[in-house]
């Protein structure tokens, strides 16, 4: 196994689609589109990670529902309280993310 846990024949397989990459000969011509479904560019994951259970090791984050996937949510803060939560999560050792779900759920819970 090398330096970055990868096996010889891994390192190899790596090396040589870094290589395609990077050499790629794309036409003047060729007309590159946006994939679309969350599907896009799976197969190329799956080469060059050799499994479809790789690219779920390696892709995205952790689900946090049962079923596999877990709902996104973007919020803006105002500048004091964004400091406030990386401050508060700094010294729990805990992500911002966490604590906000925390939050909320303590607040559901209540106004239940």
């Amino acid at each position: 196994m090398n330096e970055n846990g990868m096996e010889a024949k891994e390192d190899e397989r790596y090396a040589d689609l870094a290589e395609w990459a990077e050499t790629a000969d794309i036409g003047p011509d060729a007309h590159i589109t946006k994939a679309k479904g969350p599907e896009a560019g799976h197969s190329i994951l799956e080469a060059a990670l050799g499994s479809a259970a790789a690219v779920r090791r390696a892709v995205g984050k952790p689900s946090l529902s049962a079923k596999g996937t877990s709902p996104s949510r973007s919020i803006r803060l105002p500048e004091e309280m964004d400091a406030q939560l990386l401050a508060r999560a700094a010294a729990e050792h805990r992500k911002p993310s966490a604590i906000m779900r925390d939050a909320l759920a303590e607040y559901l819970a209540k106004a239940s």
